[in-house]
């Protein structure tokens, strides 16, 4: 026989037990949120890093460009300047058979850009006749440059751009 005490524990267990036969997930969760928060803070963040290449100086002498340049591209129907706001014209560029000479362009931007190496805006002022092709394409050349080392990679030249309309 037993006691009346052991019959009331076993009474009382089966009775909290009754029906709680699932599966506790909390500790589950909360290896879970640990879990992720150490991954999210463990992870690796890359950065597309631009290569600096010294490339030949080119026979011509370096331009002179003065100091506290404001950089303006202006776009004529016969020619691109590339026009210093505060001094004037640095370099007029006539358009060639095709059309706009964007190759010299894009090499006198990196020439700007070897010597102003933090400058990152210009002004693009095109004339009222200037298609929208066109006005991409001298962004295009005023924003970056095709690297020669990889066939799909560019670096940056002066990103930050305005528009505005030319001078008449």
């Amino acid at each position: 026989m037993k006691s009346k005490s052991a019959r009331l524990v076993r009474r009382n267990h089966a009775r909290y037990h009754q029906g709680r036969d699932d599966l506790n997930i909390v500790p589950m969760i909360d290896m879970m949120v640990i879990l992720v928060f150490f991954l999210i803070f463990t992870a690796v963040f890359t950065k597309t890093n631009i290569l600096q290449l010294n490339l030949p100086a080119s026979s011509t002498a370096p331009v002179e460009l003065p100091k506290g340049l404001k950089l303006e591209i202006i776009i004529r129907p016969d020619d691109l300047v590339v026009n210093d706001r505060n001094s004037g014209p640095l370099k007029v560029l006539p358009n060639t058979a095709a059309g706009y000479d964007l190759d010299h362009l894009s090499e006198f931007m990196r020439t700007v850009k070897a010597q102003f190496p933090q400058m990152t805006d210009a002004t693009i002022l095109p004339g009222p006749a200037v298609s929208y092709d066109t006005l991409v394409q001298v962004m295009d050349a005023v924003r970056v440059y095709q690297l020669p080392v990889a066939p799909f990679s560019k670096a940056e030249l002066f990103p930050d751009i305005a528009i505005a309309d030319a001078p008449t």
